[in-house]
């Protein structure tokens, strides 16, 4: 079996499964996908029943030739063509086995179907009907584009896009929106968001907390400054005994609501064109074409 390059495919029990495997009672329904996109093969569980990489226990693992995936009783032995040649050679020099990862919002959004995703953002409006019908969250997105929901569209594609690339994301445009026509205060809140993209410390979390809150949490700035702060390790207050983990939506919102406030600052090029604009530097980012840190 072949799964596609540029294509999310999950693998299962269930038929509805890209690639189903009836015959196999210890698989999942849905069990696991791969993410075949930007010259490599990430291997998302999800969650149902354990997966097995060279007979370790993975959550998510960037997939080599040759390793051995094995889901319930079901065995298979992984061929990549045209993978990028500098993993291979990360591969082969770090000892450590550890291989990163996707970003882990992304890495749960691989597994969700479009009715999902609109359940757990928490979409309205004509948002839950247009989600029955679609085969994707990218095409649930478009779907609600074209509605003239940008506010929501906007709020997939920053899930689907992840915690760290989908705040880059934000900063990209809001920076090519507004240059340094903002305040001191909104340039602060993007600066700590920017610096928070670079280097995802709960340091420099912190640091966009504070920017974020004498923002008041609004703005363009404000709103990156606070989801940089809610992709943090812990949103528990200091005096908390207790670390606090942030909901994984949180970020998208925030992200969602900046970008929504670059889309409608300008009234030309229309807003049809800037979200189009707005899409393709998402795709950019996730394929790996645009890099705004380094990883």
């Amino acid at each position: 079996m072949v799964a596609q390059h540029g294509l999310v495919t999950r693998f299962g029990q269930t038929e509805w499964a890209d690639f189903s495997f009836p015959l196999d009672s210890s698989m999942a329904e849905f069990h696991f996908a791969l993410d075949c996109r930007e010259k490599r093969c990430v291997l998302q569980s999800l969650g149902a029943a354990p997966t097995w990489v060279n007979a370790a226990e993975v959550s998510q693992q960037l997939l080599m030739p040759g390793d051995a995936i094995r889901a319930g009783e079901t065995e298979f032995i992984v061929s990549i063509e045209g993978m990028d040649e500098s993993l291979l050679a990360a591969a082969d020099d770090d000892e450590s086995g550890d291989r990163g990862s996707t970003d882990p919002v992304a890495a749960i959004a691989i597994g969700m179907t479009a009715v999902e995703v609109c359940m757990r953002l928490e979409l309205e409006d004509d948002a839950p009907r247009l989600a029955r019908d679609c085969s994707s969250s990218l095409e649930l997105m478009q779907l609600l584009a074209a509605a003239g929901d940008y506010r929501q569209a906007l709020r997939v594609r920053a899930f689907t896009l992840g915690r760290r690339p989908g705040i880059a994301w934000g900063c990209h445009l809001v920076q090519e929106t507004f240059q340094d026509r903002i305040s001191d205060i909104q340039q602060a809140g993007l600066a700590a968001a920017v610096a928070w993209t670079h280097s995802p410390v709960q340091e420099n979390s912190l640091h966009a907390e504070a920017a974020a809150q004498r923002a008041d949490y609004e703005g363009p700035g404000g709103m990156l400054a606070a989801a940089a702060f809610w992709s943090g390790d812990n949103i528990a207050p200091a005096t908390s005994p207790q670390p606090v983990k942030p909901d994984d939506a949180l970020a998208s919102h925030a992200v969602a609501a900046a970008l929504a406030i670059a889309i409608y600052h300008h009234r030309t090029p229309p807003i049809e064109e800037q979200f189009k604009h707005y899409t393709m530097v998402a795709a950019a980012i996730e394929s790996g074409e645009l890099k705004l840190y380094d990883t």
